[in-house]
């Protein structure tokens, strides 16, 4: 475990990061769409932000497994490694969901439910892409009343971080944008290019 974090710790702090960086941009928008008092566009909004969110993760940890790949050959490191890098990236968020679920059970007024109320509001600032989301109503009752919300809003990070990761282990990818572009394929598109300027 030791040996795991002090690899991967900087791959943790980076989408812990991401997340930070995209949870105020996710907050600015949600506020300024609530002043406008439109659902519509504060939720399409969030999505958004839900999605750059996203798309940030998978391009950090398919450099991440791409990265990894020379080591993966050589020391049979598990496919899954990207899903735990994303589970330590996520601990805070974990952790708040398991003290909002303990204390939503707790009576209203007490000590338990005061915590549960502050461990909330945590989760929205530092989640803050989902805050939209969450304010929608569902039977009378905004999603972020609802303590299971704050689990399933962890999922996509971790199922895009474990598929990012696994595809950059293998080379697989959707674009090239993510691929930064080597020197030796720069020089040979350079080559390339001057050949047929040249026959031209």
């Amino acid at each position: 475990m030791r040996e795991f974090m002090q690899k991967h710790s900087y791959s943790a702090v980076r989408l812990f990061v991401n997340q930070i960086a995209i949870s105020i941009f996710g907050l600015v928008l949600a506020i300024a769409c609530g002043r406008v008092e439109n659902e519509t566009l504060k939720v399409g909004a969030s999505v958004g932000a839900i999605l750059f969110y996203l798309f940030l993760l998978y391009a950090a940890m398919w450099e991440a497994g791409s990265k990894d790949k020379l080591s993966y050959s050589q020391s049979k490191s598990s496919p899954l490694t990207g899903l735990y890098i994303a589970l330590i990236a996520n601990s805070l968020n974990i952790l708040l969901a398991i003290i909002i679920t303990i204390c939503s059970f707790a009576s209203e007024g007490g000590t338990m439910h005061a915590v549960g109320a502050i461990s909330s509001v945590i989760a929205l600032f530092v989640e803050g892409m989902y805050t939209g989301l969450l304010s929608v109503d569902l039977n009378g009752i905004p999603l972020n009343d609802y303590w299971l919300s704050y689990f399933i809003i962890i999922i996509p990070a971790l199922v895009v971080s474990a598929v990012a990761y696994w595809f950059g282990l293998k080379e697989y990818h959707f674009s090239k944008i993510l691929i930064p572009e080597n020197p030796e394929d720069a020089e040979i598109k350079r080559e390339k290019k001057n050949a047929r300027k040249n026959r031209e």
